[in-house]
Order: structure tokens, then sequence, then C-alpha cells
């Protein structure tokens, strides 16, 4: 089944996604404890009161990322670079009628902490692509399926190596089309190190 406007079925798609995760998860065998994450997560849609110009806030989201660390810099301050590769999953209850959403992303994430250790607080943002299933998704009415994908994050690492963060995402064309009216969502996410 062909995705109106696409030029990719999701079959095709989630294809390309699972072989993009393999080939993260194939880099450097010699991988040290915690140079890799699962992360899930759980979180709801948005109002209009940041990028995106209308509410989905009645939607509820569950994902899953999976990162690889390839780059640490350790410092007075330590800077870590990370390939991340996501799925979430929206629903919806918008006029009586069941909506589901399917968002893949591929992205590097920059991940900030304050001291030389990588524990206790972080700052994170991530910029990459996403292909989101649904044009239209609540009131919202996208123009493309492929968009980009970006998300700001805060969280805290412990020494075991857990790690909570809350995460700010946001999905658009970049005005590369018209309309451009964004799509948000919220979540709080617990990574698991390895």
């Amino acid at each position: 089944m062909r995705v109106p406007g696409s030029a990719f079925t999701p079959v095709v798609l989630k294809a390309i996604f699972i072989a993009a995760l393999g080939a993260l998860y194939a880099l450097p065998a010699q991988a040290e404890k915690g140079d890799q994450e699962w992360i899930f997560s759980a979180g709801k849609g948005l109002g209009d009161a940041l990028i995106q110009q209308k509410s989905i806030a009645g939607a509820g989201m569950l994902g899953a990322n999976y990162a690889y660390q390839f780059y640490d810099y350790p410092g007075r301050h330590r800077i870590q670079w990370w390939a991340q590769g996501s799925y979430s999953f929206m629903q919806n209850d918008y006029r009586g009628r069941d909506q589901t959403q399917h968002i893949w992303e591929l992205k590097p994430v920059l991940r900030w902490y304050p001291r030389p250790q990588a524990i206790r607080w972080f700052g994170e943002v991530g910029v990459g692509a996403a292909y989101l299933t649904e044009r239209s998704f609540g009131p919202i009415e996208l123009s493309t399926n492929l968009n980009f994908s970006l998300h700001f994050a805060g969280g805290y690492t412990l020494q075991n190596g857990q790690t909570l963060s809350l995460r700010y995402s946001h999905f658009s064309n970049g005005y590369t089309n018209t309309p451009n009216p964004g799509f948000d969502f919220a979540s709080f996410n617990w990574h698991i190190a390895f």
C-alpha cells in the first residue's frame, strides 16, 4: 500500500529504518559499556504554545530509541555525540475518530555535561530527518511526510549509568513546502546504557 504523496511505502521505510539501526548496531564491536543506549519514551502531544500552530494535546505517545555514542570528548565539560534511530507511536481521538501516527527518525545528537564526568545533569539537542506516516493528525495537516526532526532535552545521569530525561520534539518541513504547521510532542525518557 502506497502512502499518498510519498515515493516510499511504509514497508520500504520500515526496512530502511531497520537496516539503519542494524548498521548503527554493527559499528565497532569494541564498544565499551555505556557507549550504547535503549531509550524508552512516554509522552503526549502539545498545544500551540511553542512552534506548532494547532493543538494535539489529547494525543498519547510511546516510543523506543536506539543510540550509539560515536564521540566522547572529556575535558572541563563532557561533550558526547550520539547517532540515534527512533520510532514513536501516537494515538489520538479526534472528532470521534481514532487516529494513529507512526514516526521514524534518524539523527545525530549532541549531549553536554557541565562537569568532566558523564554524570548528573546534562543538556541535549538533536537535528535530523523523520518520516511521519500520516499527514493528517488531529487538526494538523502536514504538507509532506518527510520532515526535519528537532529535539531539546534535559536529563540526569546517575553514577550507575541509568538516565532519565525530559524531551521536547518538533517536526516540520522547514518551509521546503507549504503549509508548514509543525508537529510537536513532549516525552519522559528512560535510558538504559549497555
